[in-house]
């Protein structure tokens, strides 16, 4: 099973991926694979590094291509061959943020960004991506240290990549709405219940 969470900075998606695998594992018997990008792979992290750097002015459709190129290499790399091995794999975020913070926050055609994505980064495809939902102010309180360039875009842009998570949600079939508001173990149930179904589909 590949599965994906997604969200705002600070909706704690990361918190509730190392949940989700630890969960993954009592359950099931077997530790899934924990990815996140830009990332994983060393093309991925060098990417990321350009992807943050506060010294950097790019352009969306830049961020957009990068991103997507990061994403196909760690496909390819990382997350294809774990599942052809029968492992589950569990991702920090993927084209719900592209979508979100390059099309619906950034100005790209949202047309335009789906279909780069599906082209060059469509396989394998996520059985779930999991959008975790919480108000940008409550997610700006959590968020701790310095900000990297896309954090320092202030809370009107973190509200327009809000609405376009749940945009995403609602275009997407394998997409799913998540209530991040509350305790984390309430928040980590929320999302096994998804997962749940998920593998019983």
């Amino acid at each position: 099973m590949f599965v994906v969470l997604d969200g705002v900075d600070g909706c704690g998606k990361s918190t509730q991926a190392k949940r989700l695998v630890a969960r993954l594992e009592r359950e099931f018997g077997a530790r899934p694979l924990h990815v996140r990008e830009p990332g994983t792979t060393e093309v991925g992290e060098r990417v990321r590094t350009i992807l943050l750097d506060r010294e950097l002015v790019l352009a969306p459709r830049t961020e957009a291509l990068l991103f997507c190129a990061a994403r196909s290499q760690m496909l390819d790399e990382v997350v294809a061959p774990a599942l052809r091995e029968g492992k589950s794999v569990v991702c920090e975020r993927f084209h719900a943020a592209t979508f979100a913070y390059q099309a619906v926050a950034g100005g790209l055609d949202e047309t335009q960004v789906l279909a780069l994505l599906s082209t060059w980064a469509g396989e394998p495809r996520p059985d779930l991506e999991l959008i975790l939902d919480l108000p940008p102010e409550r997610a700006a309180l959590r968020r701790q240290g310095a900000s990297d360039r896309i954090e320092a875009k202030g809370l009107e842009f973190q509200r327009r990549v809000a609405a376009g998570m749940l945009r995403y949600a609602a275009l997407v079939d394998r997409a799913r709405r998540i209530d991040a508001d509350g305790d984390e173990a309430v928040v980590e149930e929320r999302i096994f219940a998804e997962v749940r179904g998920g593998v019983a589909r």
